[in-house]
């Protein structure tokens, strides 16, 4: 934008130099084209100054935003086996199929719970597949 504002200072002096008649028609028409091009150049300045501060607020947003996403959707657990949460014990809705974790304390204090998604009762009533450490296999 310097060498756009740096012209039309150039165009200025050269009018003065050349000293064109600014009561004649052909000068009249010069110093009014040099004068829109001057606020031609200081409107670009303005609009580049915007522009530079809109993209620091974007980049500011844009970091927050991945911030968020961040503290929300870790995806560092995404290895995380579901399996592997001790004293939990999955179980599938036979209505919805919905999974859903049980504290396995619960299992020994109620026959059934309702399920989160569907609101119907969930039996807690299962076999032993001989793999729930409780027991042994004869």
């Amino acid at each position: 934008m310097d060498s756009i504002k740096s012209r039309v200072s150039y165009l200025k002096g050269l009018m003065d130099g050349l000293k064109i008649d600014a009561n004649d028609n052909e000068g009249k028409v010069i110093r009014e084209i040099v004068d829109v091009l001057e606020e031609i150049a200081d409107e670009l300045d303005e609009l580049k100054d915007s522009q530079k501060d809109m993209e620091e607020y974007v980049d500011n947003l844009d970091e927050n935003l991945a911030y968020i996403e961040d503290e929300l959707f870790d995806d560092e657990d995404d290895d995380y086996d579901e399996e592997d949460i001790d004293g939990f014990v999955e179980v599938a809705c036979p209505d919805c199929g919905e999974t859903v974790y049980i504290d396995s304390g619960i299992l020994d204090e109620k026959e059934s719970i309702i399920c989160p998604n569907c609101h119907k009762d969930i039996p807690l009533q299962f076999e032993c597949d001989g793999h729930c450490g409780e027991c042994t296999e004869d």
